[in-house]
């Protein structure tokens, strides 16, 4: 039976077609605007570090917008397949907007994205386009790194504030299948002062929230002696937290936030995943710890490297 030549091509087409529909696709994502603050060198590192993770991919455009030059029209005029935004301040900006992209907002913290996305964690209708790529740690991986310091520890003391309060459920739901209890302390920017005494004589150690308006330049030294004092260690969340005097934690530099992010760009489909929550919690990190404060409170637990292999040991057994 004969083909004729308009017959055929279109049968090439199709199977053609087909073809490209069955091989991976590097990225959804070809044209990416990212939102800085050009004056701020934390956001201008992880920008030229993003840039650097993108470049493996030649059909992927990253261009820039300063965020003191944002507006809604610009950005709109670029149409961007995906929105990047480091800048804290352009968020409630962007968010207001109602855009119809999806948009990445990164370099910030559950409790500070509340600011401007009180919903949170709960946000998957009411703001389905957005992902807020957060510092804070993974509840799971703050537990676990604790039940390894100490096994021994059971009551953990959490102060939050009405900000900070939403990270308090998803510590207490994976408490419930362990022994661990999570004791909570409400409080406020005033009275934290004179509510760690409370926390410290009622915990074996407290777990510390990304929350400046508990742990900020003004609070911390109180907060370190007070609990030193009683003997009760801090799990800390940043690097400067713990070489200040709390006892360890779990923390993830730029470089593999970024990298996190742009594996998330690389792979723009599993972001847009019913399943995919709003937050997002890192996926690379180190473990640190302050070994004078550790010794001083008499604990002895493994060294850093080993407790990150452990943690991800977990992770990848889930």
């Amino acid at each position: 039976m004969l083909i004729n030549s308009s017959v055929r091509i279109i049968i090439q087409n199709v199977l053609l077609s087909v073809t490209l529909l069955g091989m991976p696709a590097l990225s959804l994502a070809q044209n990416v605007v990212l939102i800085y603050d050009k004056d701020s060198n934390y956001q201008t590192t992880f920008a030229n570090l993003l840039s650097k993770q993108l470049a493996i991919d030649p059909d992927l455009s990253l261009s820039r917008i300063a965020a003191s030059s944002l507006s809604i029209p610009t950005l709109t005029k670029k149409q961007p397949d995906l929105i990047v935004n480091l800048d804290n301040s352009t968020a409630r900006t962007i968010i207001a907007s109602n855009i119809q992209t999806t948009t990445f907002h990164t370099l910030t913290t559950l409790s500070h994205s509340r600011n401007f996305a009180p919903c949170l964690p709960h946000c998957t209708e009411s703001l389905a386009k957005h992902r807020f790529f957060v510092l804070d740690q993974p509840p799971t991986r703050q537990l676990n790194l604790i039940k390894l310091i100490n096994p021994a520890f059971k009551n953990i003391g959490v102060i939050i504030t009405k900000q900070s309060e939403t990270h308090l459920q998803p510590l207490k739901n994976i408490a419930n299948g362990t022994q661990l209890i999570i004791n909570e302390f409400m409080t406020s920017s005033e009275n934290v002062r004179y509510q760690i005494a409370d926390v410290s004589k009622s915990s074996d150690i407290i777990l510390a929230i990304a929350d400046t308006k508990i742990y900020n330049a003004a609070s911390l030294p109180q907060i370190l002696l007070t609990s030193y004092r009683y003997g009760t260690p801090i799990l800390g969340f940043s690097k400067g937290f713990i070489k200040a005097g709390a006892i360890a934690g779990t923390v993830s530099s730029l470089e593999q936030l970024s990298r996190h992010l742009a594996e998330s760009i690389l792979h723009l489909d599993n972001a847009h995943s019913p399943n995919t929550n709003n937050v997002i919690y890192p996926k690379y990190f180190d473990v640190i710890s302050n070994r004078n404060v550790a010794k001083s409170l008499n604990l002895h637990f493994p060294r850093d490297n080993e407790l990150k292999e452990q943690l991800m040991t977990y992770e990848s057994t889930r």
